[in-house]
């Protein structure tokens, strides 16, 4: 238990302090791959909605993720399946394609999103139904937080491609996306905006260097 205290506060100091800085990928890993007890622990404090859960918990579930075996990068068949389910109003498949995925990928912004819309519309418990968007708002919101979007020193930090357009659609209700384009010396995706009340900046800096790299390494 205390070494599991110890761990808390040094994610918590660690994450806070690259958030205004430099964001470090291999404290994440470090405790993903060396930290075992402590990052299950923190995998249960997220599964369980535990209503003490913060922002840090937060990142080191959703960016741990792409340190894992099972970390895809965002090429994911079950995943194309969800969005054609979801297109053609199939909402029972939805429903069950969204949590099929989230037993192998908890932090999947699109299974959240999308189970948490198939849920309300089927009637299933309220409680299942706001554990959805629970996660989901907290992840947008921890990214939101990690970083502000303005430059590529203070981008927000995405590990699929897809959760870039939850961040501008569903955290700063862009609505028009003017051009998208590739920084390749900082992997960031420089994406031009429509400027809106919550984003009145007229670029958008979103970190894509983790799938990226996974997708070189698996050529």
């Amino acid at each position: 238990m205390k070494r599991i205290v110890i761990m808390a506060a040094f994610l918590a100091t660690t994450l806070f302090t690259y958030a205004q800085e430099s964001f470090d990928y291999n404290s994440i890993k470090n405790i993903v791959t060396n930290e075992k007890e402590y990052y299950n622990e923190i995998i249960n404090v997220y599964k369980n909605d535990d209503p003490y859960i913060r922002a840090d918990h937060y990142a080191l579930v959703y960016y741990g993720q792409s340190f894992l075996p099972t970390y895809n990068g965002g090429n994911d068949a079950n995943e194309e399946k969800l969005k054609s389910y979801a297109a053609e109003g199939k909402l029972i498949n939805q429903y069950e394609t969204a949590k099929k995925i989230l037993e192998y990928n908890p932090v999947s912004l699109n299974a959240l999103f999308y189970a948490w819309r198939a849920s309300e519309e089927l009637i299933k418990p309220e409680e299942e139904t706001k554990s959805y968007l629970r996660k989901y708002l907290g992840i947008l919101d921890m990214i939101t937080t990690m970083g502000d979007g303005k430059s590529s020193e203070t981008p927000f930090r995405v590990i699929s491609p897809d959760d870039q357009d939850h961040i501008l659609y569903g955290m700063l209700d862009v609505e028009t996306v003017v051009s998208r384009n590739l920084d390749t010396q900082t992997l960031c995706n420089i994406i031009n905006i429509i400027p809106t009340d919550k984003f009145p900046s007229r670029r958008v800096y979103i970190d894509v260097s983790r799938y990226l790299s996974h997708s070189q390494q698996k050529k």
